[in-house]
C-alpha cells in the first residue's frame, strides 16, 4: 500500500483553513514529496505552490523541464518576478520560515501579501510513520545489513578505502547513501563526525563505522563498532556503551518526553564516569535527522545511539533504529551483528 496523497492534502487544507491560508509555499524537497509525492527533482530549484482551494503546482526553473513530461500542473519560472505574479493572486501564504529564500522573502515584504510561518505545521504530520513508510525503512535497514555484512576484514585498509567500498555496495543494491558515510579507527574515532580519511586501520585498533542508505526516500541510520582485537580497557569501554545501549532502549515508548530519555542517559553516563557528548538520538524518515516532537509517540521511528568517546582510544556509538510502542520498543536493527 503506498502513501495516501490525497488524505495527507486534506489533513493539510483543513489545517490551512482554521490558521487563515490561502495558499503555502513550500521549499523542502522532503515536504514535497510527503504531501504531493513529487520526487526526483533538484532541490534548490524548485517550490510547490499549495492552495487551499486548488491543485499543487510544481514550479521549476527551465533547466527542470522534463519535471512537465511527468508532473502537469508544473510551472516553468526563470524570473522572481513571475514567481510573484503567481503567489499575488494570495492574500496570506505560509511558508517554511527554515527554509525560506531570502530573495524571495524579501519580495513578499515588499507585496501585499501577508506571509505566515507554518514550518512546523509540515513537520508535525511526518512525526509518526504510517505503515507504508516503516516498510520502507525497515527495507532500508535490510540494505545497510547487507553492506556491514559485505565489507570483510578491516585492518590493512585505509578508512577511505572502506568509505568508498560501502558507496559501491549501497549503489549495487541500487540505493544511495542516507549521509556521509563514517568510518572511524583508533584515536581518530573520539572525533563524533570524523570524515574518512587515508589512516590505514591496524589490527587492534577499535573502528566505528556508521552508514545508511535511502529506499524509496526512506533513511537507514546505522552504527556499529568493532574491537575484538582491542584491549581490555577498550573491550570495557564497549561493554559499558552496550549496557548504556541496552537500558536508553529498553525505556523507549509512547507517551514517554524525549527530555527524560535523554535524563536516563545522562544519569547512565554519570555513574560510569563519562561525559554525555550527543543527545541518545534522533527520529528518522525522508530524512536522517526527521523531527520528533517532544513527547514519543506510538509509531515514530527513532535512533538510539549513545556514545562514548575517549581521547586517544576511540569512538564508542552502537546506534541501533528503534519502532515506538506503547508498550516496549522494537528494535528494527536487532538482526545485524553489533560486532
Amino acid at each position: 500500500m503506498k502513501p495516501n496523497f490525497s488524505a495527507r492534502q486534506r489533513k493539510l487544507r483543513k489545517l490551512m483553513k482554521n490558521k487563515g491560508i490561502d495558499a503555502l509555499l513550500i521549499s523542502n524537497n522532503d515536504d514535497i514529496y510527503y504531501y504531493t509525492g513529487y520526487t526526483g527533482l533538484r532541490e534548490d530549484r524548485i517550490f510547490t505552490i499549495f492552495p487551499r482551494d486548488d491543485k499543487p503546482k510544481l514550479i521549476v526553473s527551465p533547466l527542470e523541464n522534463e519535471a512537465k513530461a511527468k508532473y502537469p500542473n508544473t510551472i516553468l519560472i526563470e524570473r522572481v518576478k513571475d514567481f510573484m505574479n503567481l503567489l499575488m493572486e494570495y492574500k496570506t501564504l505560509g511558508y517554511d520560515e527554515k527554509r525560506m529564500n531570502v530573495l524571495l522573502f524579501k519580495e513578499l515584504e515588499k507585496s501585499k501579501i501577508k506571509p505566515k510561518p507554518f514550518g512546523k505545521f509540515l513537520e508535525i504530520p511526518r512525526i509518526t510513520k504510517g505503515e507504508w513508510e516503516i516498510e520502507q525503512i525497515k527495507r532500508a535497514i535490510r540494505i545497510t545489513k547487507k553492506v556491514f555484512g559485505s565489507l570483510g576484514k578491516l585492518p590493512g585498509k585505509t578508512e577511505m578505502e572502506i568509505s568508498n567500498e560501502i558507496d559501491i555496495l549501497f549503489r549495487k543494491h541500487g540505493v544511495t547513501n542516507a549521509f556521509e558515510n563514517i568510518v572511524s579507527s583508533g584515536p581518530q574515532g573520539a572525533y563524533v563526525h570524523h570524515k574518512p580519511n587515508k589512516r590505514i586501520i591496524k589490527t587492534n585498533d577499535v573502528v566505528l563505522i556508521d552508514i545508511g542508505c535511502k529506499f524509496n526516500g526512506y533513511c537507514s541510520d546505522i552504527a556499529r563498532v568493532f574491537c575484538k582485537k582491542s584491549g581490555k580497557k577498550e573491550r570495557k569501554i564497549y561493554e559499558d556503551a552496550k549496557e548504556i545501549h541496552n537500558e536508553i532502549a529498553d525505556n523507549v515508548r509512547a507517551g514517554v518526553r524525549y527530555k527524560d530519555i535523554d535524563n536516563i542517559q545522562r544519569r547512565l553516563f554519570r555513574k560510569k564516569s563519562y561525559d554525555v557528548v550527543h543527545a541518545f538520538g534522533h527520529g528518522v524518515g525522508l530524512t536522517v535527522h526527521d523531527p520528533i516532537g517532544n513527547i514519543l509517540k506510538e509509531n515514530m521511528v527513532l535512533t538510539v545511539e549513545p556514545g562514548i568517546y575517549v581521547k586517544n582510544i576511540g569512538g564508542f556509538r552502537i546506534e541501533d533504529m528503534v519502532l515506538v510502542r506503547r508498550g516496549k520498543a522494537r528494535l528494527l536493527s536487532r538482526s545485524i551483528p553489533l560486532q
